[in-house]
């Protein structure tokens, strides 16, 4: 439905537009610049899993630490009249009319499909917006009130660090020895600056929608499926070269965060609960993992 009325506003305008140029004259039309800016991020997460079999003897249980560091490249490359990501309870599909499509909207609505009487009432609505030196105005969307923020691929995008730290044990029976107990450390870290294109790629997916007139933001982070590689000490059964930083995670969102619009630097945390997983030995044991999220964007 919104984009019947989006393609209404278009015929009226077009019926406007050229009266309203002869009285104004042609507008020079102006080169949006992208704007620039920082994101830095800091996940720290934690998690615990225990598996008892069922002879009551054998056990396995993981402890696991992780933690990123994260500083991306973000830029707004568009101006735009509604968000990329719902904030304030506004989207894509419900982001404010400008004036004149709401009054085409107001005036076909009760036309029920029927094309004769949309075509009348857009021809009246029209009419009178012709009489009005201020036309163009009411037909053109708002583009100062959303930002959207998405990372920089011209050039790269993310550089910072992911770490692993995860201690295991239990008791294990290997036949024809008796049940014996183990235990085992697996730690590693990543830096991300001199990485791959396709490795940045997965930590690049960051995006931002603010509210400038609410004042309020949302974000949308994923790149945490970034394997980091592993060095195992002690005894574990196993032999990972690397693990997944998180494994079952769609990404982190937050919604609707107080900022300050006049401000050029906004910073927030926000608790995470189980927003993914940790393993071992092919999901033997497995950790739920939960902790926090510290942000900060910083405009240029």
């Amino acid at each position: 439905m919104r984009t019947f009325y989006q393609g209404a506003a278009a015929i009226a305008l077009t019926c406007i537009v050229s009266a309203d140029a002869s009285a104004q004259g042609s507008p020079r039309s102006k080169r949006f610049e992208p704007l620039t800016g920082r994101l830095f991020l800091m996940v720290e997460l934690k998690g615990q899993g225990r598996k008892d079999l069922s002879n009551k003897v054998e056990w396995y249980r993981l402890a696991a630490d992780r933690r990123l560091e994260l500083e991306l490249a973000m830029y707004m490359l568009l101006k735009s009249p509604a968000p990329t990501l719902t904030v304030g309870g506004i989207d894509k599909n419900n982001a404010p009319m400008p004036a004149g499509m709401e009054a085409i909207k107001n005036a076909v609505e009760g036309c029920n499909g029927d094309q004769n009487c949309e075509s009348q009432a857009m021809a009246a609505v029209a009419q009178k917006m012709m009489a009005n030196p201020g036309v163009l105005a009411a037909m053109q969307p708002d583009d100062t009130r959303f930002e959207n923020w998405c990372a920089d691929r011209r050039g790269p995008c993310a550089s910072g660090t992911l770490r692993v730290d995860d201690e295991g044990d239990g008791m294990n029976i290997s036949p024809p020895a008796p049940a014996k107990p183990y235990r085992f450390k697996r730690s590693g870290t990543l830096e991300l600056a001199p990485q791959s294109a396709d490795l940045l790629d997965r930590a690049c997916k960051a995006e931002i929608s603010v509210d400038r007139q609410k004042g309020l933001l949302s974000m949308r982070l994923g790149g945490l499926n970034i394997p980091v590689p592993v060095r195992m000490t002690g005894q574990a059964y196993t032999a990972e070269k690397s693990v997944l930083f998180l494994e079952g995670s769609k990404g982190i969102e937050l919604f609707d965060q107080a900022v300050s619009t006049d401000a050029t630097t906004w910073s927030g945390q926000s608790q995470l609960e189980k927003i993914g997983s940790v393993s071992h030995n092919s999901g033997q044991t497995v950790a739920p993992m939960s902790g926090k999220l510290t942000w900060r964007f910083v405009r240029d």
